[in-house]
């Protein structure tokens, strides 16, 4: 959970093009024995000190304090030596990048309703903690770029898609899933979230596949969207999966109104 934690909230500096360089904690621990009341925060801060070293950053100051679950959060700064990269650079004819399987509220869904396979709830979790400072670097040439989280794919990119005037075009088959989310996907699953962000849909045209449920699935530590031009498209993605990211070249941004046509 605290290596989940850490990399959802170093996605924003990481879609900026900044590094990380600061990170206070602030956990809120439920009621427990005096022994793992000692043990349940040293976990999580060798935890939080290896994945922030990794990232060249540190953990400053924090906060603790007793409520009735587990919550664990952390604010992070960055540095920047260039201009952010920010949503609304993109150009007409970019291609866009994906650099993580989307899935993960649907297959944590799941794994609530005990209708998930142990061993993709596994993946899932491994995904999930999967660094994106590295491929944070390979994507700076990116004309725009954030991170998929809460609103989903589908949201997140027509964030883009409004700050830089354009519309975009992506190919359903060619998004990377996480084991057994598309089929989760065709058993109704869905995460409490789905419903307000699938009111994005009104922006968009959609293919009658069950799988299309998953570009409103809310994502926790999601991957990288990127925009860059074709030929530097080419090479991050070539780059990307060479540092063992399950990235996907998935559209193309165009001029028009910002909406969304997924094929």
């Amino acid at each position: 959970m605290a290596r989940i934690a850490i990399c959802h909230a170093l996605g924003d500096v990481w879609a900026m093009g900044a590094r990380p360089q600061a990170a206070p904690p602030s956990l809120t621990l439920p009621r427990l024995s005096p022994r793992l009341q000692a043990r349940t925060p040293a976990e999580i801060m060798e935890a939080a000190q290896q994945v922030f070293a990794a990232a060249g950053a540190e953990i400053v100051g924090g906060h603790t304090a007793t409520g009735a679950e587990l919550s664990i959060g952390f604010t992070v700064t960055g540095l920047l030596d260039r201009p952010a990269i920010t949503l609304s650079g993109a150009r007409p004819g970019d291609r866009l990048i994906l650099t993580k399987p989307i899935g993960s509220g649907t297959v944590m869904a799941g794994e609530m309703a005990l209708a998930a396979a142990g061993r993709d709830v596994a993946r899932a979790l491994d995904l999930m903690q999967q660094d994106q400072g590295a491929a944070a670097r390979i994507l700076g040439a990116a004309h725009a770029m954030t991170d998929v989280t809460g609103f989903g794919l589908a949201g997140h990119l027509l964030g883009l898609l409004d700050a830089s005037g354009l519309g975009a075009e992506i190919d359903l088959a060619a998004v990377p899933l996480m084991p057994g989310a598309a089929d989760l996907a065709r058993r109704g699953i869905q995460s409490t979230l789905f419903p307000a962000n699938a009111e994005a849909a009104a922006r968009m045209t959609l293919p009658g596949r069950p799988e299309a449920a998953l570009l409103f699935d809310p994502q926790t530590a999601g991957g990288l969207l990127a925009a860059l031009a074709p030929p530097a498209a080419a090479d991050a993605l070539d780059r990307l999966r060479a540092a063992g990211y399950q990235a996907a070249l998935i559209g193309t941004l165009s001029d028009g109104p910002p909406l969304l046509r997924v094929t």
